[in-house]
């Protein structure tokens, strides 16, 4: 397992697809839920833009900034990640380096576990890093609001964002049906508009993609207060499941 995991991190490191990838999950938070939130309250926007901006001068700057950052981690970790292991997983038939898997001693099943680990620890990283500078420019630009209670919504955001991300590997299996990332790329699409508006209709609690997003706060707090434990383990266990048929998947794989 150790070869095949150091296999991986050097083929995932070197990506173009990593570095956009890692870019989206680790600064599209911070920038978005503080500067969406502190333009909100130093502009003096008129027209269309007050209503838009409108939300984020409610409450502290904190719980604004908090509240704005749940909705964009959860995209950003399902986009992010989706494709991160869509092209990790596809790339052996874009690239065609499938056929030379069946010749290595380390068994296909091992190769896939090895891609969904180091997927699963870069975006762990990547997202930990992320709220952590999310926290960083509440407390630089917000007067002091960051307190033990927006810490807790952080770290709830935080873990919305490793359920989301763990469900997104479950795109590994849309990448070995079809045979490359393009159709994963086609269903990460469909899954995020399909989850945008089973949240906005109000049903999303116990769906698994939708309902991490809910918990953190992207649909406000009765949204979020209407997400138990058990539609979290639901979509914990979705996401279990998900990784284990992806996994079993690439190992069945065939050259023809």
């Amino acid at each position: 397992m150790r070869t095949a995991v150091a296999l991986q991190v050097a083929t995932f490191s070197r990506s173009m697809t990593a570095r956009v990838t890692t870019a989206l999950i680790l600064l599209m938070p911070p920038l978005f839920s503080v500067g969406m939130v502190a333009i909100a309250r130093t502009s003096d926007a008129t027209g269309p833009s007050a209503a838009k901006f409108a939300p984020y001068r409610e409450g502290t700057f904190a719980q604004a900034a908090v509240s704005l950052s749940g909705q964009i981690v959860a995209v950003m970790a399902l986009i992010g990640v989706g494709f991160a292991i869509a092209w990790l997983v596809g790339r052996e038939w874009a690239d065609h380096t499938l056929g030379s898997l069946f010749s290595l001693p380390v068994s296909r099943s091992t190769i896939a576990w090895a891609k969904v680990l180091v997927v699963l620890a870069w975006a762990a990283a990547a997202l930990t890093l992320s709220m952590c500078l999310v926290a960083l420019g509440i407390a630089v630009f917000g007067d002091g609001s960051l307190t033990g209670a927006i810490a807790t919504e952080l770290a709830r955001v935080w873990a919305a964002g490793l359920i989301t991300a763990a469900l997104a590997l479950s795109f590994a299996w849309v990448a070995v049906a079809s045979r490359g990332y393009l159709g994963a790329a086609a269903a990460i699409i469909a899954v995020t508009a399909a989850s945008q508006i089973l949240a906005s209709l109000g049903v999303g609690a116990w769906v698994p993609y939708v309902a991490p997003a809910l918990w953190a706060g992207a649909g406000g707090p009765d949204a979020a207060a209407a997400v138990g434990p058990g539609a979290l383990a639901l979509a914990t266990g979705f996401a279990i499941v998900g990784a284990w048929a992806s996994v079993r998947a690439f190992a069945r794989a065939r050259l023809d």
